[in-house]
């Protein structure tokens, strides 16, 4: 089943929380991530890296250079959830397979070991 743009978010977050931007500051940002659309899947695989990274600087995410290093990233991350590559991402949390997950999200392009271990705390079991 593709992933709802709720489900996305956190993984927005965690792509925004790289390149020494804290958890904390893109966790902050999360309301204005939802209102620029960056968790809709089906809208961000078609843009290109200029328009994510104008969405990104629209949710405060204004980091010169770096916005534009990460938006292809969001790209990817929209991309691999719309091709249905992340289609069991929440069943490996539901079962608190932290090694499945990470590893899932770390083979979507630009996304590794560091933002995939940062999505995990953001979507994992409480």
């Amino acid at each position: 089943m593709a992933l709802t743009a709720e489900q996305v978010e956190p993984l927005v977050i965690a792509a925004l929380a790289t390149y020494s931007y804290s958890l904390e500051k893109a966790w902050e940002l999360r309301g204005a991530v939802r209102q620029a659309g960056l968790g809709d899947t089906g809208r961000v695989a078609g843009l290109g890296v200029q328009e994510v990274g104008n969405l990104m600087k629209q949710a405060g995410y204004d980091r010169g250079g770096i916005t534009y290093i990460i938006a292809p990233r969001i790209i990817s991350l929209a991309q691999a959830a719309q091709s249905g590559q992340l289609d069991g991402l929440y069943d490996l949390v539901a079962r608190n397979a932290r090694e499945e997950a990470v590893g899932l999200i770390g083979s979507v392009k630009g996304f590794g070991p560091k933002s995939g271990g940062i999505a995990w705390e953001l979507i994992k079991p409480a």
